[in-house]
């Protein structure tokens, strides 16, 4: 769609009202990961305390253990993003005060679609760690689950088989169960949906056919990115088993916005918004890519 549509929506007498495009309502993954709050400037730190493991203790008034603590650091780097609309002052739109105009819901999905795009990109990109965040961490292929797991060298799509290994990934880690999430795109959900144990109330609470929902399923809460956020090369999709507190999301303020006019734009009114976050993985071991094959056709 043209972004310059102004003058179709003038005056006309069946078009009193308009429209949402289709479009993202909200962030989906903004309560799903660790939330850094009280921070400034353009870089936070998270700190962080690894596992601690007991020894025998074997002779009368033995030496006290003297283990580090374990300790580690993650850099979160802040980036600002942004966008500005003109609304010609001759066009009787709503009112921007309406918590419910279309502005107001354009402005809401766009923040909620940047931060999704943040918090995605934080799951599988270098992670920054150290006393000064100078030491970089990429995402470990041990951490993967390969396009053709369960059948060498035949590629599929989102199978009940890579749940369970993610599953059993997330377990031997010792990942808390609770606070789960999958994340992938609207092609893996088609996937899993034509997969008779995803959807048979035998190994599913959930009636996924029901409603064409599959909400929760073998303790990872799902989540559905639209198209553009989830990374795809060459059919192959990099999705996300993870829990909460593998991933750390800040912003330096909820939401910058500035509703002013523009005298060198006959004074129609700018619409300004702005966020500044950033996202960071915290620890590899809470996190799994499972590469996902779009091209595969799951038929029940």
């Amino acid at each position: 769609m043209t972004e310059s549509t102004q003058f179709e929506t003038r005056a006309q007498a069946y078009s009193s009202i308009i429209l949402p495009l289709a479009r993202q309502e909200r962030s989906k993954l903004y309560d799903r990961v660790f939330i850094k709050t009280d921070f400034t400037g353009k870089t936070f730190y998270q700190d962080q305390i690894g596992d601690w493991t007991m020894s025998e203790k074997t002779s009368v008034n033995a030496d006290t253990p003297e283990n580090d603590p374990n300790l580690g650091r993650t850099r979160i780097d802040i980036r600002t993003y942004n966008d500005a609309r003109l609304l010609d002052r001759s066009l009787q739109l709503q009112e921007l005060s309406d918590p419910m105009s279309m502005a107001s819901i354009c402005i809401q999905s766009a923040v909620g679609v940047q931060i999704d795009k943040v918090i995605y990109e934080a799951l599988g990109s270098v992670a920054y760690r150290g006393e000064t965040g100078a030491t970089a961490v990429s995402f470990p292929a041990t951490q993967e689950i390969d396009a053709d797991f369960g059948s060498v060298g035949t590629n599929s799509g989102l199978t009940v088989k890579k749940l369970r290994r993610t599953m059993k990934m997330l377990d031997a880690a010792n990942v808390p169960s609770t606070d789960r999430t999958f994340v992938g795109t609207a092609t893996e959900k088609e996937q899993l949906l034509g997969t008779t144990k995803a959807t048979s109330i035998d190994y599913n609470s959930v009636r996924a056919l029901c409603s064409g929902e599959i909400d929760t399923f073998l303790g990872f809460k799902f989540v559905w990115l639209g198209d553009g956020i989830v990374n795809v090369a060459s059919n192959i999709a990099s999705c996300y088993g993870f829990h909460k507190t593998g991933v750390c999301f800040g912003m330096l303020e909820e939401l910058f916005l500035r509703i002013d006019e523009r005298k060198d734009k006959s004074y129609s009114k700018q619409v300004y918004y702005e966020i500044s976050c950033g996202a960071g993985r915290l620890e590899e071991k809470k996190v799994v890519k499972v590469k996902c094959d779009q091209s595969v056709t799951v038929d029940d």
